[in-house]
C-alpha cells in the first residue's frame, strides 16, 4: 500500500514538473534523442508562449537553422495538449506533407510510454485518425490535430464547432521562393487574411517560426508589424558564443561562416544562421553602405574619362544597352551618367558619340563578347563616314571570369570608396544591387554589369583616359556634331 501511495506522488510529482521546466518534458518524451538542455533563450520563450496574457496573440520568432526550433514547437504542441486548455491546433507547413511530418513526431510523443505512464493513453477515445487529422477526447476535452500546407483552402476548417485556437506556421515561406515578390505577396495575404481569420472567437495564439530572407522577408514583415511580438535570434550571439554551445559550438560555426568567405557566399551564413535580412542579402553587399561622392567630387574638373557599353543581348526579354560614363577626378573613376534603353546597334553609336562629344571623352569602351565585338568595327566606320576624329574605341573582355564574380568585384570596389557614384546614378545602382542574386545567371544586372570592368578600363587604357580635344573633317563643331545627331530620346 506504502508503495502505491510513493507511485502516485511520483507521478504527481513528475507531472507538475513536465508542465514547468521544458528540459524536463523533452526528457520525458523523447528520451533517446533529447540529449541537449534546452539553454536560456528557449526556457524564455517556452514562457512567454504558454503564459496566455492575452485572448489573441500573435509572435514572431527566428531560429537559426540547425537549432531544433521544429523540436521545440513539437514539445510546445505536445505541453498544449497536455496542460492547456487549447482544443485546436493547427499545423501549417509549406507543403502539406511537411506538416503531417511534425503531426506525426507529436503523436509519438503522445505515444512515449513516460508520457502514457504520467497521463494514459490519448488515442483510446479517438474519432478521426487520419495522416492530416486527429480527433479525440483526452485530458478532459475534445482535441483536434490539423495538418495543411500553406496556402490551403480552409474555409469550413472547424471540426465539433470548433475553430483553431493555436495556429502554428512552421517555415511557410522557403527560401527559394522568397526571391519571387508575387509569391511572397500571396502568401502574406494568405496569413493574414484567409489563415488569421479561421481562428476561434474564444481567441487564439498564433506562432509563426522562421528565418530571416535578404528579399521579401515575411517574418522581417511580421517582426515590423505592432500587433506582432517578435523574437529573433542568431546563432552566434554578438561576443562569439553560440546560441546553444553543446548543439552547435561557436568553434563549429565559425568555422562553417570561414568556408562560407572563402567561396564567396557569406550571405548563407548571415541570413540563416544570423538571422540579419540587412540588404547584402543574397549578394553579400548592403548597397546603403556605399560611401556618399564628397562635394568635391560634383565640383572638381576632371583629368580624365571614359563611356563603358554592355549592348543589348538582342533577345526580347533581355537586358536594356547601357552607356555609362566614368569621370576619372585624382585618378578615381566616378560613374556619373547613364543612358539606358532597347537601342538598335546604330542608336548605340549615335548616343555613345554624342555622350562623348558633350562630355570631352574620347575612349569608349565595348564588351567584347559574341556579336557585340562587331559594335568595334562599327563605330569606326560611322566615324569615318561623319568626319569624326579623335576617338578611341577599345575592347573589354571577361577574360575567362565569372559575370557575378566580376560585378561583385565591381561592387566592392565601389563600397571601398575605390570607385565613386555620381548622385544621378547612385539610386539606380542601388536598386539593381538589393534584387542582384550572384546565385543566379538570369539576374537583372545591365547598370552593374559595367563596374566589373571598370579596373580593367583604368589599368589598360590609361594613356587613352585622358582628356582630348577632338577634330573633325567638316565645318561642324564637336558641339554641332552633338547637336544633328538624331537620337531616340
Amino acid at each position: 500500500m506504502n508503495e502505491t501511495v510513493d507511485i502516485s506522488t511520483e507521478s504527481q510529482e513528475a507531472a507538475a514538473l513536465a508542465k514547468s521546466d521544458l528540459n524536463f518534458l523533452g526528457l520525458l518524451a523523447a528520451p533517446e534523442h533529447f540529449i541537449f538542455a534546452f539553454p536560456t533563450f528557449y526556457i524564455a520563450l517556452f514562457q512567454l508562449l504558454t503564459g496566455f496574457k492575452k485572448k489573441v496573440e500573435r509572435f514572431a520568432i527566428g531560429i537559426p537553422r540547425g537549432f531544433a526550433k521544429t523540436t521545440f514547437l513539437k514539445l510546445l504542441c505536445l505541453w498544449y495538449i497536455l496542460f492547456s486548455d487549447k482544443k485546436f491546433i493547427l499545423i501549417v507547413g509549406a507543403a502539406e506533407e511537411l506538416a503531417v511530418n511534425t503531426l506525426a513526431d507529436i503523436c509519438d510523443f503522445l505515444d512515449q510510454p513516460n508520457i502514457i505512464a504520467l497521463f494514459g493513453r490519448w488515442n483510446i477515445e479517438i474519432e478521426v485518425d487520419t495522416q492530416s487529422l486527429k480527433v479525440f477526447h483526452f485530458r478532459g476535452r475534445n482535441i483536434i490535430l490539423r495538418a495543411i500546407g500553406a496556402g490551403t483552402a480552409i474555409r469550413g476548417i472547424n471540426r465539433k464547432n470548433e475553430r483553431p485556437d493555436v495556429i502554428i506556421m512552421d517555415d511557410v515561406q522557403k527560401k527559394e521562393d522568397a526571391p519571387n515578390a508575387d509569391m511572397a505577396k500571396e502568401l502574406l495575404t494568405w496569413i493574414l487574411g484567409t489563415l488569421s481569420m479561421a481562428r476561434s472567437n474564444r481567441g487564439c495564439t498564433y506562432i509563426y517560426v522562421g528565418n530571416m530572407y535578404p528579399q521579401n522577408c515575411i517574418l522581417e514583415k511580421l517582426k515590423n508589424n505592432s500587433e506582432w511580438t517578435s523574437l529573433i535570434v542568431g546563432g552566434l550571439l554578438a561576443d562569439l558564443t553560440s546560441l546553444w554551445e553543446e548543439l552547435r559550438p561557436a568553434e563549429e560555426l565559425l568555422s562553417e561562416y570561414q568556408a562560407l568567405i572563402e567561396i564567396g557566399m557569406p550571405e548563407i551564413f548571415t541570413s540563416e544562421i544570423l538571422n540579419n535580412t540587412e540588404l547584402s542579402g543574397m549578394s553579400g553587399i548592403d548597397p546603403h553602405k556605399f560611401p556618399q561622392l564628397e562635394d568635391y567630387y560634383l565640383d572638381a574638373d576632371a583629368e580624365g574619362s571614359f563611356i563603358l557599353i554592355d549592348p543589348s543581348s538582342g533577345k526580347k526579354r533581355g537586358d536594356d544597352c547601357t552607356i555609362e560614363h566614368y569621370s576619372v577626378i585624382d585618378g578615381k573613376p566616378i560613374f556619373d551618367d547613364l543612358l539606358a534603353g532597347t537601342f538598335t546597334p546604330k542608336q548605340t553609336i549615335e548616343a555613345a558619340i554624342k555622350l562623348g562629344l558633350q562630355r570631352n571623352t574620347r575612349l569608349i569602351c565595348v564588351e567584347d563578347v559574341a556579336y557585340q565585338s562587331t559594335l568595334l568595327f562599327w563605330f569606326n566606320e560611322y566615324c569615318d563616314e561623319n568626319g569624326i576624329s579623335g576617338f578611341e574605341f577599345q575592347p573589354t573582355s571577361p577574360k575567362n571570369r565569372n559575370k557575378n564574380g566580376r560585378i561583385k568585384l565591381g561592387l566592392i570596389r565601389v563600397l571601398k570608396g575605390e570607385t565613386g557614384l555620381h548622385p544621378r546614378v547612385r539610386s539606380l545602382v542601388i536598386t539593381q544591387v538589393v534584387d542582384w542574386n550572384p546565385l543566379k545567371i538570369n539576374n537583372t544586372d545591365d547598370i552593374i554589369d559595367g563596374l566589373g570592368y571598370v579596373e580593367e578600363v583604368m589599368r589598360d587604357y590609361p594613356e587613352l583616359i585622358v582628356k582630348n580635344i577632338f577634330d573633325t573633317d567638316s565645318d561642324h563643331s564637336p558641339a554641332a556634331h552633338a547637336e544633328d545627331l538624331a537620337l531616340p530620346f
